[in-house]
């Protein structure tokens, strides 16, 4: 036996001992793929949040696994899952992808501390009077509209949410949908949501950023110039107008007002991240699709859309709200910040809007800073992770049986209080270091608008785009990052117990 023989002898038995002896590194289960291009084809076009819960069932296994090119998708099935990784794990999985202002994508590490800490102490905080009396303004506004408005209902949500959001933020208060802060805020909404929505060509392949903007498949260099000459005017245009404001003596009460006012003077770096901050403040925390025939753009109002169609598919939900607000309003005046927490099943059905088609059923995609392992399989650096929020919500050993329908009641016990063994539905919020910071001004204006409309208005006919009686049965939600109803209008009526004047008077300037 040669000496070269023996060498390469030996040197097959040590690779052969390496391959079989080394721990195995195991993705969890997910369909087969095809060479090269992996699970590519089999990314789910309609409703991929239903898709990946039947796969899981499938599998038998709450975490899932989608082979990209360039790193896999990773699916979270499961509270226990997203829990076990995203928050107990936070500081490997709350890494995201975008750009890099947007605290909500921002990769984690001291400038994320830095927003996020600043954002709470203007916006998160429970019950702020400055951001409830603009809330207050807002939906009181919208409540006017109403009753002449001739606009598709969701339009008018819109310029409610918009407006509150400006007027919170900048003291800019807007009765138009065609206002220059509101399109100047939807043209970027809709450049972050291809961002938010899944990764360009270029995250699986980053090579490809070194191509000329001129060859066919760059396309997404001349988006990000685009982007950012938004993402900057987005910023500043809306911060100067308060700055302007203020040296004329005219601002209006708002949170930039109020931290311009007590900026030290030279302190560019606070001044840079408070407008970031302000400008995602407006933006929405989780970047969202959009409706076509709509051109909408903002979670909330999808949220908002929600209670709107659950309310005229549902009259006797509605009709339980309505004397839920009644008993406690008594048709003599408008809800206002004083009723929070004091109507029950308002609560209930607030929380049952948020379970039954979470505004993000995917969340916001996550990414893994390290290698890591969760139940024996591997999760590679740079994984990206998705919270199947839709999931989480529709378990039934969670929120009982016939998770797709909507009850209030699931949240009430036997009588009609809070039910403390039903977990409240924060997942549609987010999780762990990414956990939405604008959850409390957001859930807060939908509460007030759902008691406001409540108290007002009948909510009936709802038809889809060609006029037709809607089919409850045939709901789709979009498919989009930010997921809401397919278009239907419907038809708000004054209640009868309730006069004109009560809306009129109740119109804050």
């Amino acid at each position: 036996m040669t000496s070269a023989f023996l060498a390469l002898y030996t040197l097959t038995l040590a690779v052969l001992g390496f391959v079989l002896l080394k721990p195995r590194r195991r993705l969890p289960p997910g369909p087969a793929g095809w060479p090269l291009i992996g699970n590519a084809l089999n990314i789910p076009s309609k409703a991929p949040w239903k898709v990946y819960l039947r796969w899981s069932k499938e599998y038998q296994s709450d975490i899932l696994s989608l082979r990209l090119p360039g790193a896999p998708l990773i699916i979270l099935n499961s509270a226990k899952a997203v829990n076990d990784l995203l928050v107990k794990q936070s500081a490997i999985y709350s890494d995201s992808m975008g750009m890099s202002w947007v605290f909500g994508l921002m990769q984690y590490g001291e400038q994320w501390r830095n927003h996020r800490k600043l954002f709470h102490r203007e916006f998160e905080i429970e019950g702020k009077p400055a951001v409830r009396g603009h809330t207050i303004r807002a939906v009181r506004q919208l409540l006017n509209r109403l009753l002449t408005s001739k606009n598709n209902y969701a339009r008018e949500l819109q310029l409610t949410t918009g407006d509150t959001i400006l007027s919170v933020t900048y003291g800019i208060a807007v009765n138009r949908e065609d206002d220059y802060f509101i399109k100047l805020a939807e043209s970027l909404v809709y450049a972050l949501t291809e961002v938010a929505r899944a990764p360009f060509l270029v995250d699986m392949f980053p090579v490809l950023r070194f191509l000329p903007a001129w060859i066919p498949g760059a396309g997404f260099q001349k988006k990000a110039r685009q982007w950012e000459r938004l993402g900057f005017e987005t910023r500043a245009k809306p911060f100067e107008y308060v700055k302007s404001e203020m040296a004329k003596g005219t601002p209006r009460p708002s949170v930039a007002a109020n931290f311009i006012a007590s900026l030290k003077e030279g302190d560019t770096e606070t001044e840079n991240v408070m407008r970031n901050i302000l400008a995602e403040a407006y933006l929405g925390c989780r970047i969202s699709g959009s409706v076509p025939e709509l051109k909408l753009s903002c979670k909330t109002v999808g949220t908002l859309c929600s209670f709107t169609l659950a309310m005229a598919l549902f009259p006797h939900v509605q009709k339980k709200a309505q004397t839920a607000v009644d008993t406690l309003l008594r048709g003599q005046r408008l809800p206002d910040f004083s009723d929070y927490g004091q109507i029950p099943y308002l609560d209930a059905l607030v929380s049952e809007v948020l379970r039954w088609n979470p505004g993000a059923p995917l969340g916001l995609f996550h990414a893994a800073s390290k290698d890591g392992y969760y139940n024996g399989y591997f999760i590679p650096k740079g994984s990206m992770i998705a919270p199947n929020v839709w999931a989480i919500l529709h378990d039934e050993t969670v929120y009982g049986r016939q998770p797709v329908d909507f009850i209030p009641e699931r949240f009430l016990t036997e009588d009609g209080e809070k039910n403390n063994l039903v977990p409240d539905p924060d997942a549609a919020f987010g999780f762990g270091r990414r956990l939405c910071p604008g959850r409390v001004m957001g859930r807060e204006l939908l509460w007030l608008t759902a008691a406001s409309i409540l108290a007002v208005f009948d909510i009936s006919n709802p038809i889809d785009k060609n006029g037709e009686p809607f089919d409850p049965s045939k709901i789709e939600y979009t498919n989009s990052m930010s997921s809401r109803p397919p278009y239907f209008d419907c038809t708000f009526t004054l209640r009868r117990t309730i006069s004109e004047s009560l809306v009129l008077d109740g119109v804050v300037d």
